[in-house]
């Protein structure tokens, strides 16, 4: 029993704790969530990089080999793909992806060729996520790629 006032307003109360343990575990969630959001954007920085990566090999494998090379574009199954090299990448969930490109001759898989010269078909590859949206480009005269958020 406190002998004082003094004695009587030391310490914590529990409706104090309460309040402070109910803070930390909203930080705590907030921490977490905001985590989960990096990893996952993390997540789509690689596949962008790695995608340009695959059209660019496909680009370089095209003016050493001296023939044509492609990289196809399955928007159904969501690959892109680079045969000649045996290269596949998925897109991961939760991106959308559209592909502007130049129709195929014939009977051909869509995707962007790349020429003896160094030039390609060409086209865009546009990818939303969460509200973002990002750019593949593909210069049809250089066969050059490149990357950039929007």
């Amino acid at each position: 029993m406190p002998t004082s006032r003094a004695d009587a307003q030391r310490g914590f109360t529990l409706l104090e704790l309460l309040v402070v343990l109910t803070l930390m575990g909203l930080l705590a969630t907030a921490v977490v969530s905001s985590g989960r959001s990096s990893a996952e954007s993390a997540r789509v920085r690689a596949f962008l990089l790695h995608a340009e990566t695959m059209f660019r090999d496909a680009r370089t494998a095209a003016i050493e080999d001296q023939t044509e090379t492609e990289v196809l574009i399955d928007t159904e199954a969501r690959t892109l793909s680079f045969p000649a090299r045996e290269q596949v990448l998925d897109v991961p969930p939760g991106i959308v992806l559209d592909a502007r490109i130049a129709k195929p001759d014939g009977a051909g898989s869509p995707g962007v060729r790349f020429f003896p010269s160094g030039g390609s078909s060409g086209g865009v590859l546009a990818f939303q996520f969460r509200g973002r949206s990002y750019e593949l480009r593909i210069n049809w005269l250089t066969g050059r790629t490149n990357a950039q958020a929007l």
